[in-house]
């Protein structure tokens, strides 16, 4: 990691990101560090950057959701679109100087969300025409489409972990959060979580935390919950567990929601990561007693 520079800008005339090595830019931790407003996009191209390593072209329109398997194998994209045609999840292999090895047909508008099961072996995706469409990554085949899965446009999806069993949770605008279930092949909702308000993120915590898989929940609003089910539960076996403090969540919509990974032999506790729209990011503490 010394190896590598500190800085990249983006240059006027150009669409890659390059490396800074001529030695004249200030610190970026100590610039940044005195800013008194927000960074400006020029701060931001110039500071925070990474140099680029490859470019991919696949879409014909701007990108909205990309995710990482858990191996680094393959990544899955989707852009902005009005049109089952442009509304496709692209499939590139790392391994393979990115090649594109599928593109999975399964929306009608923009999928706003995808996420990798724990052990690589589904995918899944949302979108504003509030279905969800379910992958197998081994022969990129559709394994379930379910219409109609929430009343309004749906924001995210989050897998539970491994340990918790075949389960991931979707959030959408009708207020609800939803747990869906893959018992014997088939996927069902085996309960609902309602929300006074449009529920725009969420994010299963990456181990089970006292016989309970946890759920952290965004809202429109600014507000997080913390949501919690024991091992095969359904209905009211979902509940929330409680609200974090509203002097530190924040101002404007939550967009995204991540547990730190750790391992088992960790001591106790549990840190959340969240981001919204009112350009901050914010990280949470929990002590497994408030479980």
């Amino acid at each position: 990691m010394q190896e590598l520079p500190s800085t990249a800008n983006l240059p006027v005339l150009g669409l890659s990101n390059k490396a800074t090595s001529d030695g004249t830019d200030d610190s970026p931790t100590v610039f940044l560090d005195n800013l008194t407003t927000p960074p400006l996009e020029d701060h931001l191209s110039r500071y925070t950057l990474s140099p680029e390593l490859d470019k991919i072209y696949a879409h014909p329109s701007e990108i909205i959701a990309l995710a990482t398997s858990h191996s680094g194998t393959y990544i899955a994209s989707t852009c902005k679109s009005s049109t089952s045609e442009n509304a496709v999840i692209r499939i590139f292999d790392t391994s393979t100087q990115y090649s594109p090895i599928a593109v999975l047909p399964a929306h009608s508008l923009t999928v706003t969300k995808l996420a990798w099961s724990p052990d690589d072996k589904y995918l899944v995706s949302v979108g504003r025409d509030r279905q969800w469409s379910l992958f197998d990554t081994q022969t990129w085949q559709t394994l379930q489409v379910q219409k109609k899965a929430h009343a309004r446009i749906i924001w995210d999806v989050s897998f539970a972990p491994r340990e918790f069993g075949a389960v991931f949770v979707t959030a959408s605008r009708d207020k609800t959060v939803k747990v869906w279930a893959g018992d014997n092949g088939i996927w069902d909702c085996v309960a609902t979580v309602k929300f006074s308000e449009a529920v725009t993120a969420c994010g299963f915590c990456g181990d089970v935390v006292v016989g309970m898989g946890i759920v952290a929940v965004g809202l429109e609003d600014g507000r997080i919950y913390l949501v919690g089910g024991g091992v095969g539960a359904r209905g009211d076996g979902w509940m929330v567990l409680g609200e974090v403090d509203v002097e530190m969540t924040h101002s404007e919509a939550v967009t995204g929601l991540a547990w730190r990974p750790r391992s088992r032999e960790e001591p106790g506790g549990r840190e959340l990561a969240s981001c919204g729209d009112d350009c901050s990011v914010r990280i949470y503490g929990f002590k497994d007693s408030l479980f």
